[in-house]
């Protein structure tokens, strides 16, 4: 039953390219809770909307121009030569930021995000991005001369076109190394496979997590579990609904809480669209007076 579920929802192209193994998934607790002997059309309807809110949603309809955007980027690359083509270069990137709604969010605002986050954790030399989506196009914003980039995602056809952005980015720059791969954030015991890195990032994937339990309890034993493999997690929320609305609390008491709970300190960053949440594990260390005095920042 579970593989003639798996063909039908996968009919719908906007969930083609998810892992077959991520599918499985929604669909084995999509039976477990609801106990039927035989499939409907509303059955699958159901599946499609859950995945709809963990993946399809952050979509835009210029998803199908990014091998148009990814091919005129690697010729502006390769005829850069001057000021001319860095403009058109900056502009090539913001047309693949802009094929999601996350990053094109962000577009304004990457620069000063990342100035802000490595002012706190210094440069970093190896960054793993869980739930990645297209984030890691935002790299030439980072500013870094030597980098290792990790991400990971459930989608296929994303996981591919990453691959190829890295391997172009990678000719511009012997000094960084991409590798993107499939791989499910709720998954904890592959999340512990993942290698150790300076900055874990968690860009919205949290709230994502939580939307299929009514406690917070995988997203605790998340970021238990990435603060070990790295020096600092960087989380982010949203501040806006789907409908652009500003959210009347924006800050996530509950992770907050959860954080002092577990002995994690932070610092907050925000954006008109966004906080983040830059977060250190002191255990077995002295906190430094910087991090103790922006424990909490409003």
């Amino acid at each position: 039953m579970i593989q003639e579920i798996l063909r039908k929802v996968k009919e719908n192209k906007k969930y083609k390219t998810l892992a077959d193994d991520i599918v499985k998934k929604e669909i084995q607790n999509y039976l477990k809770t609801n106990k039927i002997k035989e499939i409907t059309k509303q059955d699958i309807k159901n599946i499609r909307a859950k995945l709809h809110k963990t993946y399809s949603s952050f979509q835009t309809k210029k998803k199908n121009k990014r091998y148009l955007y990814l091919d005129n980027l690697k010729h502006a690359l390769n005829n850069n030569n001057n000021n001319k083509e860095n403009i058109e270069i900056n502009k090539i990137i913001e047309q693949l930021l802009s094929i999601t709604i996350s990053t094109k969010e962000r577009i304004n605002d990457y620069k000063q995000i990342y100035k802000q986050i490595f002012e706190i954790t210094g440069n970093p030399e190896t960054i793993i991005d869980l739930g990645s989506g297209l984030n890691p196009l935002s790299y030439s914003y980072m500013n870094l001369k030597k980098l290792n980039y990790y991400a990971y995602d459930i989608d296929e056809e994303d996981i591919r076109f990453l691959n190829e952005y890295f391997q172009i980015m990678k000719k511009q720059n012997n000094n960084f190394n991409g590798k993107a791969s499939i791989l499910d954030v709720k998954d904890l015991k592959k999340v512990l496979q993942i290698p150790k890195a300076d900055i874990i990032f968690l860009f919205k994937i949290i709230d994502i997590i939580n939307q299929s339990e009514k406690n917070y309890k995988t997203s605790e034993e998340l970021i238990k579990n990435l603060i070990v493999k790295s020096k600092y997690v960087v989380a982010s929320f949203a501040t806006k609904t789907i409908t652009r609305k500003k959210m009347n609390y924006p800050e996530r008491k509950w992770f907050e809480l959860m954080l002092d709970r577990t002995n994690l300190y932070f610092k907050v960053l925000k954006t008109d669209n966004e906080i983040f949440y830059v977060i250190k594990n002191i255990n077995n260390q002295q906190p430094t007076y910087q991090y103790l005095i922006n424990k909490k920042v409003r």
